[in-house]
């Protein structure tokens, strides 16, 4: 099984206006969430898994960390992507779905 692994640097995304979806697209606006689901969509990959692979911290101010998986419809895995951790699970799920737009748009697959 093929895998990458990214970390998140900042990434390049925007939502897309036509039915051609493209990751070096250099608008940044929307979801990157939204868009990740719109992109695996048009490659014809399952949609994105997100889980939450880390808490820390006490109650009152705990940090998530979220884990994205992107699956080809076989099953390979294409990336995993890490958020950093955050203060809310919707943080570190965008900064998770940020991560995997920036390796999609800096990969040849």
């Amino acid at each position: 099984m093929l895998s990458q692994e990214c970390r998140n640097p900042s990434p390049n995304f925007s939502n897309p206006t036509s039915s051609t979806v493209s990751v070096n697209s250099n608008n940044q606006s929307g979801s990157a969430k939204a868009y990740l689901h719109l992109l695996c969509t048009a490659k014809h990959w399952k949609q994105p898994l997100f889980e939450c692979c880390n808490e820390e911290g006490p109650p009152h101010i705990k940090l998530f960390t979220f884990k994205v998986s992107i699956l080809s419809e076989v099953g390979f895995v294409i990336l995993e992507s890490y958020s950093h951790a955050r203060s809310t699970k919707k943080a570190a799920a965008e900064d998770a779905a940020e991560g995997a737009l920036w390796c999609l748009k800096h990969m040849t697959i």
